[in-house]
């Protein structure tokens, strides 16, 4: 399959088994969805796929409250290393406190939703984040290519004058 074709890989990591199906079911139709079970589950996951080609998710959706190692917890160890820390995370928790969302943003969260969630929401904020890389890809490659145009042209002025 064309890479440029494959589904993007959204990893869900929930303790509750419910939480994880849900989200698998409404995202599947336009994901391939990684589940993890907890924080350490997501972990090894995670590294393992970077042994494979194309494996590593684009995208996790991350509970908080989990036991043995909870959602800020994950997120730092992934914000921190450089292998994963432009992966977007939206953090999915039942806890609403203000001091919950500032730990989210000093953990480097891109995203927070409070439990219970909607479905259709969930599956729209997931897709407007891939618009968006999408978007500045684009731009990306414009932006590359004009300057390699500009070399080209600088290359060609010094050669000149030479």
């Amino acid at each position: 399959m064309d890479t440029k074709n494959q589904k993007k890989k959204v990893m869900v990591v929930d303790d509750e088994y419910a939480i994880r199906e849900l989200i698998a079911l409404t995202l599947e139709p336009e994901y391939d969805v990684i589940k993890a079970e907890s924080g350490q589950d997501a972990l090894n996951k995670i590294q393992n796929a970077f042994n494979k080609i194309n494996l590593v998710p684009d995208l996790i959706i991350l509970d908080i409250m989990m036991p043995q190692m909870d959602g800020y917890q994950v997120c730092r160890l992934l914000k921190t290393n450089k292998e994963t820390k432009l992966i977007p995370i939206i953090m999915l928790t039942a806890k609403h406190q203000n001091e919950d969302v500032r730990k989210a943003v000093e953990v480097e969260a891109d995203e927070y939703i409070t439990k219970p969630f909607e479905p259709e929401m969930l599956r729209k904020r997931v897709g407007a984040y891939f618009q968006l890389n999408t978007k500045i890809d684009r731009k990306l490659l414009k932006y590359s290519k004009s300057i390699h145009y500009i070399k080209g042209r600088n290359e060609n002025l010094l050669n000149y004058n030479n």
